[in-house]
């Protein structure tokens, strides 16, 4: 009984926790490009070394996290407190890349971008190990589904905040920045605490006492392997990593191609970003019933196929309501997305191989988004409308994957246990 009272506790303290850590990392994130397009002179070149180095430093963080969670995994809370820790204040240290000349400021950028990414990685992995013994099998979706919910209302709070500090101060205004990177440091302190306030299962800990053998890089790559040969898991993380892909090749592209090619600025894009969190907000409150209808391969199929046109309908979306509109469809789609690869992500395969399957699809989803983030970087860059080129394929090897995902993606039974 009083594990349970430990285990509701911490539950409420991690919805907390994940909106006011929402909060401050979507105001930090969300202005690092333009920090860099508007302060540092970034172009498409830049902004796609940025990219990369955000996605491969999540790849890097994910391998050493696994090593990590699998090596003193009784210690997996301390772990996410720590590296959750440097994530959240690191993102909201951006400011200072413009205090200084722009091309150590460009450098400093991607230093604070590639270790807070790092750390997220390890935290997110060690936050997944910690959650997926808290909450149980059959109320994961609605437990999960309000969490998601509540980080998306937050970021919408946060972004809403954005656009009424800009209006205020003009777009491209530097007191703006200003003040909203001090006020995601703020929050980033709140979450903290509590973040340190969240317990971990103690009966499942203590199974994790006994010692363990710390586990080599080598090692590391050959479980790898072994997950990948699983029939269970091999389809789904290979449609993750070549939809990650597609969904990246366009990444260093949207909010530069939106700025100077359709003519928007930071108001239309944190306006477009603040719709988004309210769609998905409201979505995450429905999804857990439609997956109950439909089952979650089919939502999962479902979503893969409508976001695929995205590329193609943003470049048709001139004015500022129709990019408002996409990005409703978008986040309705993009909501399922999230649900699902969580669902997926922790319960596909048996809980003594969660920290390995959460670190494999970290890394390997986020070294294909690195690689195909760089081409789509040079396509843009070297070929007549690259741009639009770069849409274009993003949206056929979209719906390639989905066609593939049609007849391959493994069924997964929520109401099944496999504890080990």
């Amino acid at each position: 009984m009083a594990n349970e009272t430990i285990k509701e506790r911490s539950l409420t303290y991690w919805k907390v926790e994940a909106s006011t850590y929402s909060f401050s990392v979507s105001l930090s994130t969300s202005l690092s490009q333009l920090l860099g397009i508007r302060f540092l002179g970034m172009d498409i070149a830049l902004l796609g070394i940025l990219v990369a180095v955000q996605l491969s430093a999540v790849g890097a963080g994910a391998l050493l996290g696994t090593i990590l969670i699998n090596s003193y995994r009784y210690y997996r809370k301390k772990l996410w407190l720590l590296f959750g820790t440097t994530n959240r204040i690191g993102w909201s240290l951006l400011i200072l890349t413009i205090t200084i000349p722009r091309d150590l400021g460009v450098l400093l950028l991607y230093l604070i971008v590639a270790a807070s990414q790092a750390s997220g990685a390890i935290a997110g992995i060690a936050a997944s190990d910690v959650g997926g013994d808290l909450v149980s099998r059959d109320r994961a979706a609605r437990y999960f589904g309000t969490l998601n919910s509540l980080m998306n209302l937050a970021a919408l709070a946060s972004l809403t905040a954005s656009v009424a500090v800009f209006v205020s101060f003009g777009g491209g205004s530097l007191e703006a920045y200003i003040t909203l990177y001090i006020t995601s440091f703020a929050l980033a302190i709140v979450s903290t605490f509590f973040l340190i306030m969240i317990k971990d299962d103690p009966i499942v800990v203590e199974h994790f006492k006994q010692p363990r053998e710390t586990l080599r890089i080598r090692s590391q790559i050959k479980l790898y392997w072994e997950l990948l040969a699983a029939e269970r898991a091999k389809w789904y993380i290979a449609i993750i990593i070549l939809y990650t892909a597609a969904v990246n090749l366009p990444a260093s592209l949207w909010n530069y191609y939106l700025i100077y090619s359709i003519g928007g600025d930071e108001i239309w894009i944190t306006a477009k970003a603040a719709t988004t969190y309210l769609a998905k907000a409201l979505m995450l409150g429905i999804w857990p019933y439609i997956i109950q209808i439909l089952d979650v391969r089919r939502s999962f199929i479902a979503s893969l196929i409508l976001i695929s046109p995205i590329p193609l309908m943003f470049i048709a979306a001139r004015s500022l309501p129709s990019q408002i509109a996409l990005e409703i469809y978008s986040a309705v789609w993009w909501s399922a997305w999230d649900l699902l690869t969580g669902l997926y992500n922790l319960y596909l395969l048996p809980r003594d191989l969660r920290p390995a399957i959460l670190s494999l699809i970290t890394l390997s989803t986020n070294i294909s988004a690195a690689i195909s983030s760089a081409a789509g970087s040079i396509i843009s860059t070297y070929i007549i409308y690259g741009p639009e080129v770069t849409f274009a394929i993003s949206t056929l090897m979209r719906i390639s994957v989905a066609l593939i995902a049609i007849k391959k993606l493994p069924m997964l039974d929520l109401k099944t246990v496999i504890s080990k």
